[in-house]
């Protein structure tokens, strides 16, 4: 049981599935409890023609603006990128536009050596990478501005990968690897019901992610597997997968305290952090829509570079 201060009990029924092993990559498939809330994603949006993403009439860096056409809400989802416009940008977190609206969203550039206008908005083929999440999560307890952060990891998966992009253009890194990721991707496949998805490398838990239902999570599986591979060597490295760590991980999410934070849309967020990991729970009439969890790596590291970045960039 989740429990959100002295009003919202949630009750997910998380089931760990089968685990999926190829190499030092494991995934454990997570089953929550069947959902019924009409949710348009981007994806969809985009492809009927009923979302327009543009730039503001005065082009800002950290600013788009969302016009929802739909008789639905709209989901964006935190990470996600849309490239074109002036720069490639990624959203700051998932959020929820209001059916027959526009809005200014927040976002990051993610394509920090371009700034003129390609083509229309499109959505990307890959989400914010592993390690450029956890650091924006961890910096957005400190502060609302981490456009630096965000730089300066994009910059360090191109420097682990041995691979420069002209413009540092996240999405052109995972072009570089599309072959390895798309092959490493068949390995696992998606099972019926499926809502989300644990990740383990080496043994060790990295993260989990869950969608609102296993129709939302499909389109976002690959993304999220990617997103994860693309830090992380891939090496034959037998390992003995621990199903306890993993249920170990979800209950200290479920015991943590959740904490209210700013929304942009209709969602309520609500963010979270224990001694093992921190992540954001977002919710919509009282129903999980987003849950994301990033385990630690090395709490030191990952402070010392918020920190730097911070006090760098003045913020």
């Amino acid at each position: 049981m989740i429990t959100i201060g002295d009003d919202i009990s949630l009750n997910p029924n998380i089931e760990l599935l089968k685990p999926q092993t190829h190499e030092n990559i494991t995934i454990i498939p997570i089953k929550t409890e069947k959902t019924y809330i009409d949710i348009l994603t981007l994806k969809k949006g985009l492809e009927l023609g009923l979302v327009e993403i543009k730039e503001c009439e005065t082009s800002q860096v950290n600013t788009l603006i969302v016009k929802n056409e739909s008789i639905t809400p709209l989901i964006l989802i935190d990470g996600e990128e849309v490239v074109g416009g002036d720069q490639n940008r990624i959203v700051n977190s998932t959020i929820l536009i209001d059916a027959k609206s526009e809005m200014k969203i927040p976002v990051s550039c993610s394509e920090k050596n371009r700034w003129s206008y390609k083509n229309e908005f499109k959505q990307s083929n890959y989400i914010a990478n592993y390690r450029t999440r956890l650091a924006k999560e961890h910096a957005s307890r400190q502060s609302n501005h981490f456009q630096d952060i965000i730089w300066s990891s994009i910059d360090e998966l191109e420097s682990q990968s041995e691979f420069t992009s002209p413009t540092c253009a996240m999405e052109e890194s995972y072009e570089n690897q599309k072959f390895d990721l798309n092959e490493i991707i068949t390995k696992f496949k998606i099972v019926p019901g499926q809502t989300g998805v644990l990740i383990m490398i080496d043994g060790e838990i990295k993260g989990f992610e869950v969608f609102l239902n296993s129709e939302m999570y499909r389109e976002f599986h690959e993304k999220i597997l990617k997103s994860y591979l693309i830090d992380n060597e891939v090496k034959n490295n037998a390992f003995t997968i621990n199903i306890d760590s993993a249920w170990q991980a979800v209950n200290s999410a479920y015991d943590s305290s959740f904490e209210k934070i700013d929304a942009t849309g209709l969602e309520n967020a609500y963010g979270f952090e224990n001694n093992e990991g921190l992540g954001t729970l977002y919710l919509f009439k009282n129903t999980i829509i987003h849950w994301s969890y990033f385990k630690k790596e090395n709490k030191n590291n990952n402070d010392e570079m918020v920190e730097d970045t911070l006090l760098k960039t003045n913020i």
